[in-house]
């Protein structure tokens, strides 16, 4: 029978970050600005909770720690001493995920399938246990030598084993012990005492059930099943089949990634140009080889000189890609730039990054014309940031900001993902309206004819034929100048097509964009 550990670790980011003795307080971008997301015990003592803005949160503390973490506080004549001040954190979901992966991939001692949950901020470590248990004198036995490894490490955990991966999510977050073994075949009975939040349904779901005055599992499972999916959704029958272990529920493995790599030892220190580089053509052809029979494309590699000070060359791409005449001339490049001060012993080329290369698909016709151009474009891209350096070829990237001129910024172009259509899903139809040439700044527009509604009829010196708009757009006070435009897209008898703005304030009208 198959049975599965779930390791809670309560209050991740606090637990990651904790300093002895010492409260943490994590705030990040809410809905009212900066607000507080997470904090310790020790940070609540000072009236500070999940959910208050920063600035809230920073009036209850005093402004010199000096003072406070001496300073007595007198109740009832007797002297209360103060909790020590907390430390105020900037989330770092990232580095949470990270920390965590560490722990997921260090759990594998105790089984070879163990993963993180699908959420946004994951605490929580699943362990596929079954058969495992034995080699730790029992399921108690293997949870409570978990539960201290992780002591250890100064984390706290709450550890469930039961027949699905639900229930022991559940039982863990919302038992009454830190170590809780359900045995075969007895979720429901586990389940039934504890709140409706155990089932990991949606906040909409959990008011709506609050308000019907259902509290817990047992109490829901009361209410005819026919009936569920019509009034509350069927995500509620799902996760309740998947607590139960009535559907399955699968669990992504965290794989330790194993280096590929070759290497090549020279009998003696070599300083002869062209023999290094034939030496990594053909360690390039192996580690192609290799990547080809996973079908996996190259997109960052790492040649290290051996024997030598010379920093390492770092080859990244736009595309993965398996082309080995284009590989083997990026390569070339950056070695021109290597100097070696001594003779190398030997070269180690490992892959730091692969992805899936472009897949063509067959045609009636052999015309790849259409499939030449992007390859053609990774190719460049690829040479030009080799040569002239990445932070000097640069490429245009949306950024979700209402003043259309801060809407964009300038980045890399190999900081830009694998396929650069997935930046693109979802914002075709809105750049739709939107020029294709966007000026620098907006230029005062001469404007020789206005229409009663106070529209442009004569532009520089040409009739407008059509006027589409307004697309109002406003930026906050705290931008500084207040910005209150009306945008129209003006198309003249000439064949222009403007995209221009009349300033709320003062009346005058702009000339932003281009439409081509």
């Amino acid at each position: 029978m198959r049975r599965v550990m779930c390791v809670w670790c309560p209050l991740w980011p606090i637990q990651r970050l904790r300093s002895a003795g010492l409260g943490v307080v994590i705030f990040a971008e809410g809905r009212r600005g900066l607000q507080v997301t997470v904090c310790s015990p020790e940070a609540a003592q000072w009236g500070i909770r999940a959910g208050m803005p920063l600035g809230e949160a920073q009036s209850l503390l005093p402004v010199s720690s000096h003072k406070t973490s001496h300073s007595p506080r007198r109740n009832g004549g007797q002297q209360e001493k103060l909790p020590a001040l907390p430390v105020l954190k900037r989330a770092d979901p990232s580095a949470d995920r990270s920390r965590l992966l560490e722990l997921a991939l260090h759990c594998q001692i105790y089984s070879p399938l163990v993963g993180m949950e699908e959420a946004p901020s994951p605490e929580s470590l699943w362990l596929d246990i079954s058969g495992s248990e034995v080699l730790f004198g029992g399921e108690r036995g293997l949870a409570e030598k978990l539960q201290s490894d992780f002591a250890q490490q100064g984390i706290q955990v709450r550890v469930a084993i039961a027949d699905s991966w639900g229930a022991a999510w559940g039982i863990s977050h919302y038992g009454e012990a830190d170590i809780s073994l359900v045995p075969p075949g007895q979720q429901t009975n586990r389940l039934s005492p504890l709140p409706i939040a155990a089932l990991r349904i949606p906040q909409s779901v959990k008011q709506t059930l609050q308000s019907l005055d259902v509290m817990t599992i047992g109490q829901l499972l009361r209410i005819p099943r026919a009936s569920l999916p019509s009034r509350f959704g069927k995500e509620l029958v799902r996760r309740i089949d998947q607590a139960l272990g009535l559907a399955p529920e699968l669990l992504q493995p965290e794989r330790l990634a194993e280096p590929v790599f070759e290497e090549w030892l020279f009998e003696e220190p070599v300083s002869d140009r062209q023999s290094i580089d034939h030496a990594c053509k053909i360690l390039l052809e192996r580690l192609l080889t290799r990547l080809v029979a996973s079908r996996a494309g190259l997109r960052e590699l790492a040649c290290h000189w051996l024997g030598t000070a010379t920093e390492p060359t770092l080859l990244r791409l736009l595309r993965p890609t398996t082309e080995k005449r284009h590989l083997t001339e990026l390569l070339r490049l950056q070695n021109e730039r290597r100097v070696f001060l001594s003779g190398v012993q030997g070269i180690r080329m490992e892959v730091i990054e692969v992805g899936l290369p472009p897949l063509r698909q067959a045609t009636l016709f052999e015309d790849d014309a259409g499939d030449q151009h992007p390859q053609a474009l990774a190719e460049l891209v690829d040479r030009l940031s080799m040569r002239l350096g990445r932070q000097a070829v640069l490429r245009p990237r949306l950024v979700p900001d209402p003043q259309p001129e801060f809407a964009f910024e300038s980045v890399p172009w190999l900081d830009a993902p694998a396929s650069a259509k997935q930046e693109t899903v979802g914002i075709t139809s809105h750049l739709r309206c939107r020029p294709l040439r966007l000026l620098r700044s907006p230029q005062p527009l001469v404007v020789q004819q206005f229409s009663t509604e106070g529209l442009p009829t004569l532009v520089q010196r040409s009739t407008v034929i059509r006027t589409s708009g307004p697309e109002r757009i406003e930026v906050g006070w705290w931008r500084g100048l207040d910005v209150k435009r009306d945008y129209y897209r003006l198309s003249l008898a000439n064949g222009a097509i403007l995209w221009a703005f009349v300033d709320r304030d003062t009346g005058n009208w702009f000339l932003h964009g281009l439409f081509v």
